[in-house]
C-alpha cells in the first residue's frame, strides 16, 4: 500500500491539507519514467496528496518510458491501488519527449503539467501557476534557486542560444509548465526529447497565445541518476532542435501557401 501521507524528500513542510485550499480546477499532471522504480513511490505518493487535497479534478497519468527495472510494474500496480492514476507503457526507450507526448493524448482534464518521477519538483508549487492561469494560455517557470556544475551550466546556455539562433525565439522556460489542453493540442508539437519542453512554449509564442512565468523552486533528486545530460540525450536534442526548424518552417510557407506540399 502506497502512503499518501508519508513524509520526507523535500516536502517536510506541505501546504495544509483540507477542503479551505481545494481549487476549483481540472488538471492532469503527466509525468515520464525511466528506470525511476526507487525514487517513484515517494514522488507519487506526495503528488497524489497534492491532487486529493488541492485539486477539484485531477488525475495523474505516468508513462514508462521502456524501463529496464521494475518502474513497468510498479506504476501498474500504482493504477490498480488509487483511481486518479493511469499506467501506459512505450515498448522501448523513447525520450521523455515521446512519453510526455503519451500522457498528453491520453489527458482528459483541462489543464496539462509535467512532473518528473525524481522528486526534484513538490507539486504544491502547481498553486503558484494555477494563481495566473484565468488570463494565460500557457504558464512557463524559471528556478530561483537552482545551481547548476560547470558542464550543464554551459549545456543549458549552449541550448538555449541555439534555440534563439535556430528557431528564432527564445523560449524562457526551466521547470515545468501549465498549459490549457485545447491549445496543447492545436500547437502541434512532436519532439520526442526534452526539446519537446522549449518546442511548446516555442510554438505557443509564435501562435500568438497569452504566455506568463512564474519562479519555482527546485530540489535535490530523491533518488536514482538524472538521465538528462547523457551524450545520446544531448545528441538527439541538438539534432531534434534543426528538425524543428525546418518542420516550422515548412508549416509557415504551407499557411501561406495552401495546397501546396
Amino acid at each position: 500500500m502506497l502512503r499518501i501521507d508519508a513524509p520526507g524528500g523535500p516536502w517536510q513542510n506541505p501546504p495544509p491539507f483540507g477542503e479551505e485550499s481545494r481549487v476549483s480546477a481540472s488538471l492532469t499532471i503527466v509525468m515520464a519514467a525511466f528506470n525511476e522504480e526507487e525514487a517513484l513511490p515517494a514522488c507519487v505518493a506526495q503528488n497524489l496528496a497534492f491532487l486529493r487535497t488541492h485539486i477539484a479534478d485531477g488525475e495523474l497519468i505516468i508513462v514508462d518510458d521502456g524501463s529496464k527495472d521494475g518502474t513497468g510494474a510498479l506504476i501498474d500496480a500504482l493504477a490498480r491501488e488509487h483511481p486518479e492514476v493511469r499506467a501506459f507503457h512505450l515498448e522501448r526507450n523513447s525520450g521523455m519527449g515521446a512519453a510526455l507526448l503519451r500522457g498528453f493524448a491520453e489527458a482528459r482534464k483541462e489543464w496539462v503539467t509535467i512532473m518528473p518521477a525524481d522528486g526534484q519538483i513538490d507539486p504544491f508549487e502547481i498553486m503558484d501557476f494555477l494563481a495566473v492561469s484565468e488570463d494565460a494560455d500557457l504558464i512557463t517557470s524559471l528556478y530561483h534557486n537552482r545551481k547548476y556544475p560547470p558542464g550543464r551550466k554551459v549545456l543549458s546556455l549552449g541550448l538555449r542560444a541555439l534555440t534563439t539562433v535556430i528557431v528564432g525565439t527564445r523560449a524562457r522556460t526551466e521547470g515545468i509548465y501549465l498549459v490549457r489542453r485545447s491549445v496543447l493540442e492545436r500547437l502541434g508539437a512532436s519532439s520526442h526529447s526534452f526539446l519537446l519542453n522549449l518546442e511548446i512554449p516555442i510554438r505557443a509564442k509564435r501562435g500568438g497565445y497569452r504566455v506568463k512565468t512564474v519562479y519555482m523552486s527546485v530540489h535535490d533528486r530523491s533518488a536514482g541518476v538524472s538521465k538528462a545530460t547523457s551524450a545520446r540525450r544531448v545528441v538527439q536534442t541538438f539534432e531534434e532542435l534543426f528538425k524543428l526548424r525546418l518542420k516550422m518552417e515548412r508549416e509557415r510557407l504551407e499557411r501561406l501557401l495552401p495546397g501546396r506540399k
